[in-house]
């Protein structure tokens, strides 16, 4: 199952990973969009971990997105399946400040079958 959760700053989305984290999640389950400039400042943190992190980037700015790690968020939102409508609010949401969490369930389950137990399918 993915979940996508929108914050409005980098605290709320820190307690939501390290909440996460007790529930048998890892930190590279998660992907981060987030608008890097708006505050390069904030977004040093991200370094740091290792959560996946895709840059938000304005078209003019296309050129600086050949120089990430990750892939941009732009082109990113579009793999994870959303609807394109769906994908370009989200799209506007990020470059207006906000913080998009995705992850999902995919990852937590291989390592749970991996360690001999029996994911709880209702959750799968």
């Amino acid at each position: 199952m993915n979940y996508y959760e929108f914050f409005s700053d980098r605290n709320e989305v820190l307690k939501e990973i390290e909440m996460l984290k007790t529930d048998d999640y890892f930190e590279e389950d998660f992907h981060l969009l987030a608008d890097e400039d708006s505050d390069p400042d904030e977004m040093q943190w991200i370094k740091y971990t290792d959560i996946n992190f895709h840059p938000y980037y304005e078209q003019a700015e296309g050129i600086k997105s050949i120089f990430t790690a990750n892939e941009p968020a732009g082109n990113y939102i579009y793999d994870i399946g959303l609807k394109e409508d769906t994908a370009e609010e989200y799209l506007n949401r990020i470059k207006d400040g906000e913080f998009l969490l995705f992850y999902n369930d995919e990852a937590k389950f291989t390592r749970e079958q991996d360690a001999g137990e029996t994911p709880d399918s209702e959750i799968y």
